[in-house]
């Protein structure tokens, strides 16, 4: 709120919401990070294997044709658990799934925004569906910028406590104020080298890729509605952030491991700007380390990088 002057010069007068967040006591977070991990059933089959790679662009059979020898999950398959828990039906945005996991009441945020992904994969994925565990919660709140950057940590597991994923998901609050910094981050700047990158691959992105995308769990319809992205300050509706990681991942993937999903260990990026179905990704590469690759991703028509702080991690050729 703004702070007004009265007639009176001696006596600043300021409005009952900006006294009022004045004289409040910043908000303890400690307590949010340190409560238990929840435990919450996942649930996929196999046509959700085939849709997801559908819906990040994928035409390799690998991942999507159930019957080809080499078939499986795509490795970035499981951040969708967060979205669509154990249905199989459309599902309500914000997610239901995510209502099971602490979130900080924090003060003055005006929209979340998706800021940054890990997703590590300890385990192949059956080929076939399961029913899992999607096991976490808050483990981070640390002011950043112009608001607060809310981490929560997943680990995939079955009922006999056997990992096959570790994603980290973090959140960046616009406006968030009033707040004690608490738990870890495991936020960390990767930027590209300087020189040339080692390879660059063109992505286009279907102008109607968000319809498909959306149906393995992100329903949020800021993607598809006209409507609701003019509410939220866009011109038309934007790629879905996810689907975005999706098609990188695939770049690079494809770039520097033939598509090999059995080379992938892991896989990090922020999201820097929206993208427009229809618009071309270019991906940027740079070959760090046998088993490490620098990546960023631009959006050609503009020239605006769109995933920042990539890198994905491989497991050696050895260990096949």
């Amino acid at each position: 709120s703004l702070c007004t002057t009265s007639r009176d010069q001696r006596r600043p007068h300021q409005s009952p919401d900006a006294a009022m967040a004045k004289d409040e006591a910043p908000l303890e977070t400690e307590e949010l990070v340190s409560r238990p991990r929840v435990s919450v059933p996942v649930e996929y089959n196999t046509r959700d294997l085939l849709l997801y790679s559908v819906g990040i662009g994928s035409t390799d059979p690998r991942f999507t044709y159930e019957l080809s020898p080499d078939f499986a999950a795509f490795p970035t398959y499981p951040i969708c658990f967060t979205f669509k828990g154990d249905s199989f039906d459309a599902v309500p945005f914000p997610p239901p799934v995510m209502r099971n996991f602490s979130f900080p009441p924090l003060r003055g945020i005006r929209v979340g925004l998706d800021a940054e992904k890990y997703i590590e994969k300890v385990e192949e994925l059956p080929r076939n569906g399961a029913r899992l565990n999607l096991v976490g919660g808050l483990v981070g709140v640390h002011k950043k910028g112009s608001g607060a950057l809310v981490e929560h940590a997943f680990d995939v597991v079955d009922e006999s406590g056997k990992v096959y994923y570790k994603i980290i998901s973090g959140s960046f609050q616009v406006g968030a104020q009033n707040f004690k910094d608490s738990g870890v981050t495991h936020s960390r700047s990767v930027p590209p080298p300087s020189g040339s990158p080692t390879a660059s691959v063109e992505v286009p992105t279907n102008a109607h890729i968000a319809s498909i995308f959306r149906l393995s769990g992100d329903y949020n319809p800021l993607h598809v509605d006209a409507t609701t992205a003019k509410m939220g300050g866009f011109e038309q509706p934007i790629l879905h952030g996810l689907c975005t990681l999706g098609h990188t991942t695939r770049a690079v993937l494809e770039t520097v491991a033939g598509g090999d999903q059995r080379l992938f260990k892991s896989v990090q990026m922020r999201f820097a700007s929206p993208v427009i179905p229809g618009q071309t990704l270019l991906v940027e590469m740079w070959r760090k380390a046998p088993t490490e690759v620098i990546f960023r991703t631009l959006v050609k028509e503009t020239g605006k990088v769109c995933i920042s702080n990539g890198l994905m991690q491989l497991h050696p050729t050895a260990n096949l």
